[in-house]
């Protein structure tokens, strides 16, 4: 597509699109609280979040392959009508059982809109046009995922939670009728022959684990015999999926191209971003108000900096790339990124020992993400393009998922011998019970889930010392070198 009006107005469909995903994904965490308390359901909570993100990382790559055998736009508009059905009736929830099938739902669609946004992107920018753009873009993930709870707590408080729900199917709608209006789709189809039984058996493998890491740690325990079939049937699915791979005609994950130095190389690399985005996001403003001390508001300003300095960093790397390579704004984001787990870590420190540690983060990230995934671009034919793209938003969007679900059950374990009873450590996260409790219970709670976010944030600083390892194996060279012969030629 030749720059004009038709592509301004593509583009701003696709910002429409992935703002309103990214938002939802995390909006919800401040309204699920008061969606808790009028559905019922308590020991279910972690389900909401966790059912999201199980269909909207395992579909991306079969997303991925859609697009490149029935075309970009028809897709995108599959993903998002599932995606604002999902977002209508999780708005229209009765019970909890019934958001978390719903959120199940929604997850479905965004695991299409967001690597389906990044891949029309591609087609229609040059290589010197593409890293610009997906350095905009990456800036409006990382805004609309740390904007989201703060965002989702307003809305909450001054209308209702399913509000959070209602109040983005308008842009969803507008991005829809924008790209049906102006996008005109140009490329060769294939006949289609769809990995089925690797989806299943993959989304199959990843619910298990989930299951047993938040079950095992919330309900039933790590030595349950519930919790042990959970993770060897996890293994099993994991095992029938890499033979399923192995035979597919057409499989979610080609060997082929895994076997560029380049794509392992940043497909690992978006699991320490995800991972570091999503885990900060859930456990930063958990530590900022229940150990520090203040409201939700001064818990989602811990995040601020973070804000600020990820989009700032990815647009400064997209417009950089062709002329300083990938590879030094890969290393020195991770290097930041790092710096700022250390940071945190270390702990002994207040509000600005935190707000420094995400302000490091978000500029570490916000260097990385958009040369990792511009690079996986650009390294393959037009035909290849969805699939990869929606293949390096899997491994992002994995990190995260697995992350939180691993980081809470390191949490829980290191909480438990302490606490004993969850409901005891509700009352330091509430301002108004935290007010009431004598001087000497409240430091001990405190200490407490300071002592258990402590290993947490360990964990983090590990993520991002590999992170930083993982950067440094990205192969040297100019952006153009490591371009496919017919993305050079775009």
């Amino acid at each position: 597509m030749r720059p004009g009006r038709e592509r301004r107005w593509v583009t701003a469909a696709l910002v429409l699109g992935a703002f309103v995903a990214a938002l939802e994904a995390t909006a919800v965490a401040t309204a699920m609280p008061t969606a808790i308390a009028d559905l019922g359901g308590v020991s279910r909570y972690s389900w909401v979040f966790s059912a999201y993100l199980l269909t909207s990382t395992t579909t991306v790559p079969l997303f991925g392959k859609l697009a490149d055998l029935y075309g970009r736009q028809r897709v995108y508009l599959v993903a998002m009508a599932l995606f604002l059905l999902g977002t209508a009736l999780s708005g229209a929830s009765a019970s909890l059982e019934q958001m978390i099938a719903f959120r199940a739902l929604q997850g479905l669609g965004a695991g299409g809109v967001m690597p389906l946004t990044a891949t029309i992107l591609g087609d229609i920018y040059s290589l010197e046009e593409r890293g610009r753009v997906q350095g905009l873009f990456s800036g409006v993930w990382g805004l609309s995922s740390v904007l989201g709870p703060a965002l989702g707590g307003l809305v909450t408080d001054l209308l209702s939670w399913r509000w959070v729900f209602y109040a983005t199917i308008p842009f969803g709608v507008g991005s829809v009728a924008l790209l049906r209006r102006f996008l005109d789709e140009r490329g060769t189809r294939r006949e289609h022959s769809l990995d089925v039984l690797g989806t299943t058996a993959l989304t199959l493998a990843i619910a298990l684990l989930l299951a047993g890491l938040l079950e095992g740690s919330e309900h039933w325990g790590f030595g349950d015999p519930r919790t042990f079939a959970a993770f060897a049937g996890s293994a099993v699915c994991f095992a029938l999926f890499a033979r399923q791979e192995r035979r597919a005609k057409e499989p979610m994950f080609p060997a082929a191209l895994f076997r560029q130095r380049l794509i392992a190389v940043s497909n690992a690399g978006c699991v320490a971003v995800g991972t570091l985005l999503l885990a900060a996001t859930a456990y930063v403003p958990m530590y900022a108000q229940g150990v520090l001390g203040g409201s939700a508001t001064e818990a989602g300003a811990a995040l601020t900096p973070m804000l600020v300095t990820w989009p700032i960093a990815a647009l400064y790397s997209g417009r950089a790339l062709l002329r300083l390579g990938y590879r030094p704004l890969i290393v020195a984001g991770g290097a930041a990124a790092l710096l700022g787990t250390l940071v945190l870590a270390a702990g002994g420190g207040g509000r600005l020992v935190v707000l420094t540690s995400m302000g490091l983060c978000g500029l570490g990230l916000g260097l990385m993400s958009t040369p990792y995934l511009v690079a996986v671009q650009n390294a393959v034919p037009w035909r290849q393009r969805g699939m990869a793209t929606s293949v390096s938003q899997f491994f992002r969007t994995i990190g995260g998922a697995v992350a939180v679900a691993v980081f809470g059950a390191l949490l829980n374990a290191r909480l438990a011998p302490v606490l004993g009873d969850a409901a005891s450590l509700d009352a330091v996260l509430d301002p108004d019970r935290r007010a009431a409790l004598p001087p000497d219970t409240l430091r001990a709670l405190t200490d407490a889930l300071g002592a258990g976010l402590h290993t947490v944030f360990v964990g983090f600083a590990i993520v991002g010392a590999l992170g930083l390892l993982i950067a440094l194996l990205f192969p040297r060279g100019a952006a153009a070198e490591h371009a496919h012969p017919e993305t050079r030629q775009a």
